[in-house]
């Protein structure tokens, strides 16, 4: 047997773009590699498809889903293409700001009356902790003031869509590491990602995090 290697042989790298469609579904909570793989024999490689169709329709297509399964991939393909909605929003956003001149505003002066003069009010003591507090300075509305796992997870998985998309790279690619999540993952770790974690109350209220205050308190490694 020649030991030559055969030009009209697949290299490497064309092997893990054959497998990149199936590969990508696994960033659906969910989704494992043989479930990926049926939704790519079925005609739902992508993600954006998948977000695009009711569950009644991915379970006729694909067999041996069950309704309760198709209905939490296509809750979490919906999820993983509006975060990546919103980040390539707020990116362009950011990028129109950076074009912008800010000009120094003079402060206002404001004369206040003597201490003397005002009646101490009686104020309830406040419940909050330093941690509380801390959060608040920070511009953290609520939870954690660092990044969740999870979230963690749903900010690669929407960077690593954006980037499958044709969406610029953010850090040098000489030095950065093969493979649309590991991308995506070294982008988060630089810290040069123009994106926000949306946090949402019981009661419906959200807060829009810039992902750089959560970074602040995030152990990457």
């Amino acid at each position: 047997m020649s030991d030559d290697f055969d030009k009209d042989e697949p290299g490497p790298d064309e092997y893990e773009e054959e497998q990149e469609p199936a590969f990508v579904l696994t960033r659906i909570p969910g989704v494992g590699p043989k479930t990926a793989e049926k939704l790519v024999a079925s005609g739902y490689g992508e993600i954006e498809k998948i977000a695009a169709v009711d569950a009644e329709t991915l379970v006729n297509a694909v067999p041996g889903l069950s309704k309760a399964k198709a209905e939490a991939i296509v809750s979490e393909a919906q999820g993983l293409v509006e975060a990546a909605s919103e980040a390539a929003e707020v990116g362009e956003k950011g990028k129109k700001t950076k074009r912008k001149k800010v000009t120094e505003i003079e402060p206002q002066k404001v004369e206040l009356p003597p201490a003397t003069e005002i009646a101490p009010d009686e104020q309830p003591k406040s419940l909050d902790t330093g941690y509380d507090k801390e959060k608040v300075e920070m511009g953290i509305g609520t939870g954690l003031k660092w990044l969740s796992k999870y979230e963690k997870a749903r900010v690669i998985g929407a960077r690593a869509l954006q980037i499958s998309m044709g969406a610029p790279v953010l850090i040098d690619m000489s030095t950065a590491p093969k493979g649309l999540f590991a991308l995506a993952e070294a982008e988060l770790s630089a810290g040069v990602l123009p994106m926000t974690v949306r946090r949402t109350l019981p009661t419906g209220e959200y807060f829009d995090i810039p992902l750089s205050i959560l970074l602040k308190s995030t152990r990457l490694s």
